[in-house]
């Protein structure tokens, strides 16, 4: 398989006529009348309907990107639902043939006419290998990635035409354009999702109960990816589930597990784990469909098992840490204000025991935390909490005992023992406590210095308020304002003095230095009047 730069056709004038498409975009952006009403939740949706598969892919791929919209923008995209016709089989066979460059007769022994499933993107079929193996090929629809690229060209022409702003401060229209482009490419080109399906199998070996299907990397390409079939049913299949001896807690408690280890351990996880993308087979748990991923770097892993840490110490000053350390500020922290909004949380969630505690639920309102204060977090953290809210979902559906907070919890002091150094340890606090005790031999002297000095008058406590950082700039804004004020009334008033004097030389009959003062004066007061309009936009 050769990994390369994703590259488009030429789409033909029939199929995709530019001036056609933008004026349709356009038609649609004036049927909501955004730049009066605003882009909700639900004008977003009908929107993405109004335009089409291509558009309805796009929300469903941001409906788990709650790191780019507000939850609310996610929840209503989750609606979305495409009924998309299947490809007639000729084309699918013309594609194949296409992409990997020989006759299909001697690609494949057969392939399956009717299709597995059918979407916008792509369709899937079940086929078989020249040597009798029996694999699945998902083929990408013809032109569907070039046509989505250039929607997305037309899209933020569209936006700057209509004059799309961020909607009460909390969606920017055209930063959205931007973030559904990159998340796109990595949906259309299937060598990313071939590479990351091998990588997830390197990663679970040695793990004798879970798998995922085979890439067969001479079969891949950009649009069209081969790998084995999976004979296995879905997860959410109880009666199946019963029917074959399988134990339901184990089955839950292996899957929570093993998602668990991608996050904390490998890094790489899957983003969309909902019962349709999981499914049993010989006793082991398949992960199927790996084009919507996250990813988490050591930083952020450490900094996750931070926060369970906080949760399960009920520290509130530790979850607030861990917050700020994975985000970056967008804007000026208001800490006191965060402090209290986490302590809220920490509040309600750690009145409960582990046993009761939704782990998506809490991280997702950290989430949305962060959010409100002005912090982004991580795109691999906000495709996490959809993950859990998702596996969380598939346990309540298997009906068992099984609870992702104490296993989360449990994980992660696991870890946190595995990594413990005793030797490390002693020999780390040997030497504070020696630190600590040479120090403690200073502390009568220092005292005796620091009472003499209060004696003399000669110390100074400096007390730095928390909080007043805006209010401080504020005033000296308006200081400033003054000052200037202050100047050109001087400006003025001296000016007016010299012009009742006959003094020499003169502009207009009136003294050039009492003139040059009037001029001045002017300058500052339009300087003034333009600095005051410009701060209230």
């Amino acid at each position: 398989m050769n990994r390369a730069e994703m590259k488009l056709r030429s789409v033909p004038k029939e199929m995709f006529d530019e001036t056609k498409r933008l004026e349709e975009i356009l038609g649609v952006i004036r049927k909501y009348n955004l730049v009066k009403n605003g882009l909700t939740p639900e004008t977003l949706r009908h929107i993405l309907e109004d335009l089409g598969p291509t558009f309805i892919k796009i929300g469903q791929i941001m409906s788990s990107r709650g790191d780019v919209l507000p939850k609310e923008y996610c929840e209503e995209l989750e609606l979305l639902r495409a009924e998309v016709k299947p490809l007639e089989i000729d084309v699918v066979r013309k594609e194949i043939e296409n992409e990997l460059g020989k006759p299909i007769n001697e690609l494949f022994k057969s392939i399956d006419e009717k299709p597995l499933g059918a979407a916008s993107i792509a369709q899937v079929h079940a086929a078989v290998l020249p040597d009798g193996r029996k694999v699945v090929i998902k083929v990408q629809r013809p032109y569907v990635a070039d046509m989505m690229m250039k929607d997305f060209a037309l899209l933020s022409k569209a936006a700057k035409m209509a004059k799309i702003t961020p909607v009460n401060q909390t969606i920017d229209f055209n930063m959205v354009v931007q973030e559904l482009k990159q998340v796109s490419i990595n949906e259309l080109d299937f060598r990313i999702e071939a590479e990351t399906t091998m990588e997830f199998a390197r990663n679970m070996e040695g793990i004798n109960y879970v798998t995922c299907p085979v890439i067969e990397e001479e079969y891949t390409t950009q649009r069209v990816m081969t790998m084995s079939f999976i004979d296995g049913f879905s997860i959410g299949n109880l009666e199946k589930l019963d029917a074959e001896g399988y134990d339901r807690k184990e089955v839950a408690t292996k899957l929570v597990n093993n998602f668990l280890k991608q996050v904390l351990d490998d890094g790489l996880f899957h983003a969309d784990p909902h019962q349709g993308n999981l499914e049993i087979l010989n006793g082991k748990i398949v992960w199927l469909d790996w084009g919507m991923v996250g990813r988490l770097g050591k930083k952020e892993q450490n900094i996750l098992k931070t926060a369970i840490t906080a949760v399960v110490q009920k520290d509130v000053n530790l979850m607030k840490n861990a917050v700020l350390s994975l985000g970056k500020p967008k804007k000026e922290i208001n800490h006191p204000m965060l402090f209290n909004d986490i302590d809220d949380i920490m509040e309600r969630y750690c009145a409960m025991n582990l046993e009761d505690m939704n782990i998506g639920e809490l991280l997702g309102e950290v989430v949305e935390l962060a959010g409100i204060h002005g912090i982004s977090l991580p795109e691999g953290f906000s495709m996490l909490v959809r993950a859990l809210v998702t596996i969380e979902g598939v346990i309540a559906k298997l009906n068992v005992d099984v609870n992702m907070a104490e296993l989360f919890s449990g994980k992660v002091m696991h870890d946190i023992l595995d990594e413990f150094d005793l030797k490390k340890e002693l020999l780390g606090d040997s030497r504070a406590l020696y630190e600590s005790a040479k120090k403690s031999l200073s502390i009568p002297s220092l005292s005796s210095d620091l009472i003499k000095a209060v004696i003399k008058g000669q110390t100074k406590i400096n007390v730095e308020p928390v909080g007043f950082e805006p209010l401080m700039k504020r005033v000296e804004i308006l200081v400033g304002d003054m000052i200037l004020c202050i100047i050109m009334a001087s400006l003025i008033v001296s000016s007016s003095l010299i012009c009742t004097t006959n003094m020499h030389p003169q502009i207009l009959g009136i003294p050039a230095l009492g003139f040059g003062g009037f001029v001045a004066a002017l300058a500052m007061g339009i300087y003034l009047i333009i600095k005051l309009h410009n701060r209230k936009k």
